[in-house]
């Protein structure tokens, strides 16, 4: 989704990790088209540079959506990190995932969802086919 594509206007808060808004453009959600509360969620907050519409908390995640859904108005959050949505899937905190697909195989990154040992979570396709085919454009070790 990008802030245009939200023509229902449903998306009103943001929950960040600090990974993410330390990264190079991390800081411009959609480009810079965002306009709403960011909460970045951080062990040291002391050290984040001010920004307009954003704070920066160390608190427990559940806390932090407490905060994003009273900011939001009864309207939905989007929370941008990998580790604070395990953290919010684990806790039955997080009622849809809008996944976002690139046509391209990470060889590294930070999974979506990781827990050995876990209770497996079921996904359910909201609409149309849960399938996508694509072609490979790169095979390694082809010539």
């Amino acid at each position: 989704m990008s802030a245009d594509d939200d023509s229902e206007g449903r998306l009103r808060a943001i929950i960040a990790g600090r990974d993410g808004w330390d990264a190079p453009g991390g800081h411009h959600s959609w480009g810079g088209a965002w306009e709403g509360p960011i909460f970045v969620l951080t062990h040291h907050p002391e050290d984040a540079a001010p920004a307009e519409g954003v704070t920066f908390l160390h608190r427990d995640p559940a806390d932090v959506v407490r905060l994003a859904l009273d900011a939001a108005g009864g309207k939905d959050i989007m929370v941008f990190s990998p580790s604070i949505g395990a953290q919010l899937l684990q806790r039955g905190l997080i009622d849809e995932i809008d996944l976002h697909i690139a046509p391209v195989l990470l060889g590294d990154g930070i999974r979506l969802y990781s827990a050995p040992g876990g209770e497996q979570v079921r996904l359910s396709p909201l609409e149309g086919d849960p399938h996508m085919t694509v072609r490979v454009g790169y095979r390694p070790g082809a010539a």
